[in-house]
């Protein structure tokens, strides 16, 4: 997958615009030729680097800028400085006949190589910034929170956002679930570190048990135990069975629900680990009172 910054082909397309309509004459001014040609190798460079399927074009986008440079370092300057005498003379086309050769080939090249490449437009889902739900879905989970929540769990957020973002609505709910339950795990070892539980049903009621325990120390919240347990019944149970499928909506509210969970766990694990660190204070300690002689 690959984000394509169009802006830069844009920019792209006019300075070849602008450099074809001077190197297509038969004679050009010395600045004319700079000026509008300078800025092509960088441009040109910056497509060659991108990931965008262009083989063909990136071939002659080399060509063209080298020979951009050629006769720019050849024809204009002198001593490795520019010449001003040099800006100001008259060039006949044969002179810079390699630069728009390149430019046409280019041209030619892209626009066959185009028919092959598809491009696809993404509209916008819910209220998020597209760009966000793409590539860092994740942030979907506040930042100071984010510190307490597995890295593995924060890239299945990451996998769900753009299975939301590209239209594959019931792809999102398995990865967010996934991330869901890979934070239930570290949730759980922050209070019991041996347990191993092999289901959703499994950890809920482990956590059910610690809360409701009569053992002293820190314990996890009945809160959280809660929440799981109705995702369980309503949301992931369900959602394993192939029959069920996810719509647009129904997969924004599941991963919200997700993204919200984690949250409360990792707020959670923060509270406790917070509680954990204070220091015990030293218990009050009780004056003997003097006591009264009976009057005798």
């Amino acid at each position: 997958m690959k984000r394509f910054d169009l802006v830069q082909y844009f920019e792209l397309a006019e300075s070849l615009s602008r450099a074809s309509a001077v190197y297509s004459a038969s004679t050009a001014k010395g600045y004319d030729l700079f000026f509008s040609a300078s800025d092509l190798p960088e441009k040109l460079n910056r497509m060659i680097a991108e990931d965008n399927g262009l083989q063909a074009s990136k071939h002659i986008a080399s060509e063209l800028s080298a020979a951009v440079r050629a006769f720019i370092n050849t024809h204009l300057m002198t001593d490795v400085k520019f010449d001003p005498t040099n800006l100001d003379s008259e060039f006949p086309s044969w002179k810079y006949i390699n630069v728009s050769n390149s430019i046409t080939a280019l041209r030619t090249v892209y626009l066959a190589e185009c028919r092959d490449i598809e491009v696809y437009s993404v509209g916008q889902i819910s209220i998020y910034k597209l760009s966000h739900l793409v590539s860092s879905a994740s942030t979907r989970i506040a930042s100071e929170l984010r510190k307490d929540v597995p890295q593995e769990a924060l890239d299945e957020f990451d996998e769900a956002g753009r299975c939301l973002a590209f239209q594959l609505p019931t792809a999102c709910g398995f990865h967010a679930l996934r991330g869901l339950e890979l934070m239930m795990g570290a949730y759980l070892r922050k209070f019991e570190p041996d347990a191993s539980p092999k289901s959703w049903f499994d950890y809920i009621k482990a956590f059910q048990k610690l809360s409701e325990g009569t053992k002293g120390g820190l314990k996890p919240s009945p809160k959280v135990a809660a929440m799981l347990d109705r995702m369980r019944v309503l949301d992931r149970n369900p959602l394993m069975h192939p029959q069920d499928r996810l719509d647009t909506s129904a997969a924004d509210m599941l991963f919200n629900l997700a993204a919200i969970t984690v949250s409360e766990m990792a707020r959670d694990i923060g509270t406790r680990d917070a509680q954990a660190e204070l220091p015990l204070e030293p218990a009050d300690e009780v004056l003997a009172l003097p006591v009264a002689k009976a009057a005798e």
